[in-house]
């Protein structure tokens, strides 16, 4: 059994950040870089992309429906890639792709090209980086995850509903929805280099360091439910749950139903406000910063409550959430907005630090690469599925109200699904350690947390 320890100069060295702070600055920004691929700023092109290809909305959202899904169905494979490469070779790789993703879309001339875009922008950018950048921050942090996935989810939503949308009109403006695109291209490959240069594979155990940023005083570390090295004995690891397992099919099937709602309502939210003859045109320039703040906020107190309370809890708030929201917003008035617009944009960020951080604690991270990716897989089909019928709705209607009435109606199934079936599993997740003196004695680590007892 081979127990060496690896040393790396940025994790062990006398740095100033301890390597969880560095972890979760540059898992964070690459999570940012996948901008390039969310339904948010695509749907900033959407209108012009229309125009430019003389397409019907029904048949642009029809054709990311086909992308988004095929994406979907590609997800689950690639956790046993992450497990085999590493989340440093994976994470530079899916950076690398994306840029040439945006620059693939850019150059769309027909709708085989426009699908072809659509599915690389989605597949390497919501999908495969984002779901990456997820489980590289889960392996530096274990007591204060949901904290820590909710600082990342507020610079996230202010990248994604606030600054990166009004960049993208600006750049729009000036050299046109595929000059756009390039630009979105060349920050990928940038964040290539970067996630080349600073992440690690492995977790905290694998370099005799503590997760949380803490410091372990000289003694070695063994995490009971890794499957890194330094190896563990097999029964020690909580085993796989069956993708049939209620817990786990609730949260996935719950967090789908979220993705659908409110991925409809990011695409087509330009379009929401034209519609709504009481909310004027001129209230469109200060919606997305406005997301963008309550994105902030909410992803912050999301993932403190996480920590605090429980998954089940947070994710009922963020079920009800949505549900209000999907009532509220076919009569939306300037005043109901206040309320309506805070509610989608709470839920959005609520469920996003329920669903980074959940699979980790309830069934460990020896298991996190593969089930991650099946419930990404989920996700992304939640966000592929939800912009078509929203479509076809309107473009038969004019309106989305009906399709935002049965959303709501799913949303409260999903909730009531989770209040019978969201409780931890007893005996499962993270938070197991134990702790290796130099003379090979066991310590229990009363910082870092004993073995979970369910």
């Amino acid at each position: 059994m081979n127990d060496e320890i690896k040393r790396d100069w940025l994790v062990n060295g006398q740095t100033f950040l301890h390597y969880s702070y560095i972890s979760l600055i540059f898992g964070t920004l690459s999570k940012t870089l996948t901008n390039a691929g969310q339904s948010p700023c695509v749907g900033v092109v959407i209108p012009f992309i229309q125009s430019s290809l003389s397409l019907p909305l029904g048949r642009i959202t029809f054709l990311y429906l086909i992308a988004t899904t095929l994406s979907a169905l590609t997800l689950p494979f690639c956790g046993r890639i992450i497990k085999l490469s590493g989340c440093r070779i994976y994470g530079a790789a899916t950076s690398l792709l994306l840029g040439l993703s945006c620059f693939i879309l850019a150059r769309a001339r027909g709708e085989v090209m426009l699908l072809a875009g659509f599915f690389l922008l989605r597949f390497f950018g919501q999908g495969n980086l984002f779901n990456v950048s997820i489980i590289f921050i889960n392996n530096w942090w274990e007591e204060s995850r949901g904290a820590a996935m909710g600082v990342a989810g507020a610079a996230v939503s202010a990248f994604l509903l606030g600054l990166t949308p009004i960049i993208m009109m600006r750049l729009i403006d000036t050299v046109g929805w595929r000059g756009c695109y390039n630009y979105l291209g060349a920050s990928e490959l940038v964040g290539c280099v970067l996630v080349t240069l600073i992440w690690r594979s492995g977790s905290p155990e694998t370099y005799g360091v503590l997760p949380d940023g803490k410091v372990s005083k000289g003694l070695g570390l063994k995490r009971k439910d890794s499957n890194l090295p330094p190896p563990i004995p097999p029964d020690s690891a909580p085993a796989a749950p069956k993708l049939t397992n209620p817990t786990f099919l609730t949260f996935v099937l719950s967090d789908l139903v979220i993705a659908l709602n409110g991925t409809a309502f990011y695409f087509n939210l330009q379009q929401v406000v034209l519609d709504n003859p009481n909310i004027p045109n001129s209230a469109r320039t200060y919606i997305y910063p406005g997301m963008a703040l309550i994105g902030i906020v909410s992803r912050v107190i999301s993932g403190f409550m996480i920590d605090k309370l429980n998954h089940r809890f947070v994710f009922l708030t963020a079920l009800i959430s949505s549900t209000l929201s999907l009532l509220l917003l076919p009569t939306m008035t300037i005043k109901t907005a206040f309320l309506a617009l805070p509610l989608m944009g709470y839920s959005m960020s609520a469920s996003g630090n329920v669903r980074s951080t959940v699979h980790a604690e309830y069934f460990g991270l020896t298991n996190l690469p593969n089930l991650q990716s099946v419930a990404s897989s989920a996700t992304v089909l939640g966000s592929a599925m939800g912009p078509f019928p929203y479509g076809v709705v309107h473009d038969y209607t004019g309106r989305f109200d009906g399709a935002m009435y049965v959303g709501a109606a799913v949303t409260c199934v999903a909730a009531a699904a989770v209040w019978r079936f969201g409780e931890k599993p007893g005996g499962a997740g993270g938070g197991r350690y134990e702790m290796v003196g130099r003379e090979g004695e066991d310590y229990d680590d009363e910082e870092g947390g004993g073995a979970i007892d369910g």
